[in-house]
């Protein structure tokens, strides 16, 4: 019998058994009680989640770049003055996305795995721009920005502050009131461990009240209509068209999980995890891509040591093992793995997988003491629970 693969991509993730299970149900309607029961409780979920309280919050069907693109189609106009953080594959991705917007972008570019120049953010806020784009957590390098002080420079110079958090999101601290943050975003794939398909919004309700609904165009990614349809079809059929009953009531069992575990005690999970990786990593010889302080705790992007061969390596472990892990991207290609460890990933018993097939091809490329770096990697990741 063929063995179930070991999905160590940096999402989607593998799929807690609870909230599968939704998805083996019988279709069900996107309308009527029980939906509206479950898409309410969805909706004060997230609110938990991104940690706001005067926002809107949407849950979206599709992925993550849609909600880029209703926040763009909603907030922002042909023309404007945006900046993006570009430090990474998805923050010049999100660059491009909103040139297609026929928006006047501009970069703070910084070598890739390194934060911004503050300084730099804001001579650029300073000169009239009215949205600052930031990557939260690059999966592509396995850093996260730091994205206190870069929304602090902008908010002080009247920018508001856009926010991929697909990859951070229910992992990485992000507490949207408190830093200031009006547009974020997420997946349903990633940290949440549900199945793709869900993009989660959340907008600020002052940001929204500066902007008149009939000057939006689109009909589904703008987000005037979800607020319409909610207020007229609210007692039975709360958003604009179909969603799958089974994807969003995962995606709610999903968000009960994160809740019932608690958000500071994941986020705490994910931390432990995250070292844990990082300190196995090194010991087996590994070096990574950017500085620890700035290492993220839900994907590690390492080079292999000398005389391993990354995609390689990538290969082998799929055949070998099972084991699905992800190559660098862009300039970085060919160059190292990326490992995830979100969400249902974020567990010792992955952790020691992934760790122990690592160990192997480490010890023939000449590294002493792997068998000792997965043992300690593996204590220290048992402290996560």
């Amino acid at each position: 019998m063929a063995r179930d693969p070991v999905l160590l991509i940096p999402g989607p993730v593998p799929i807690d058994p609870r909230v599968m299970e939704e998805l083996t149900k019988a279709a069900a309607p996107h309308y009527g009680d029980e939906w509206l029961r479950r898409y309410n409780e969805t909706l004060e979920m997230l609110q938990r989640l991104f940690q706001v309280r005067n926002s809107e919050v949407y849950p979206l069907a599709g992925p993550g770049h849609l909600a880029l693109e209703a926040i763009a189609f909603t907030l922002l106009r042909r023309g404007d003055k945006v900046a993006v953080v570009d430090n990474g594959f998805f923050g010049a991705r999100c660059a491009d996305v909103l040139r297609a917007h026929h928006l006047d972008v501009e970069t703070v570019r910084a070598n890739w795995g390194e934060p911004p120049d503050l300084d730099e953010v804001e001579r650029l806020v300073r000169r009239g721009v009215k949205c600052l784009a930031v990557i939260h957590n690059e999966t592509s390098t396995g850093m996260t920005n730091p994205l206190k002080e870069i929304a602090k420079v902008a908010t002080e110079h009247g920018a508001w502050v856009l926010v991929d958090a697909v990859s951070s999101i229910g992992g990485i601290t992000l507490p949207c009131d408190a830093w200031g943050i009006d547009a974020c975003f997420g997946a349903s794939q990633k940290c949440l461990a549900a199945p793709p398909g869900i993009a989660p919004i959340t907008v600020s309700k002052r940001l929204l009240d500066e902007v008149d609904p009939a000057t939006v165009d689109g009909w589904y990614v703008n987000l005037f209509t979800w607020n319409r349809i909610r207020k007229e079809w609210g007692d039975w059929h709360p958003q604009p068209t179909t969603i799958s009953s089974n994807i969003m009531y995962a995606f709610h069992r999903a968000l009960q999980l994160v809740h019932e575990e608690g958000l500071e005690n994941r986020i705490r999970r994910h931390e432990i995890v995250g070292r844990a990786y990082r300190e196995g990593l090194a010991g087996l010889g590994y070096s990574f891509f950017t500085k620890p302080e700035y290492a993220s705790n839900t994907v590690s992007s390492a080079k292999p040591p000398k005389g391993v061969d990354a995609p390689d390596l990538i290969a082998r472990l799929k055949k070998d093992h099972n084991i699905f892990i992800a190559g660098t991207l862009g300039p970085m290609r060919g160059q190292g793995i990326r490992i995830g460890h979100l969400g249902t990933q974020a567990a010792k018993s992955y952790l020691e997988t992934m760790l122990t097939a690592l160990a192997g091809y480490s010890k023939k490329a000449g590294v002493t003491g792997a068998e000792a770096a997965v043992d300690r990697a593996v204590q220290l990741a048992a402290k996560a629970g």
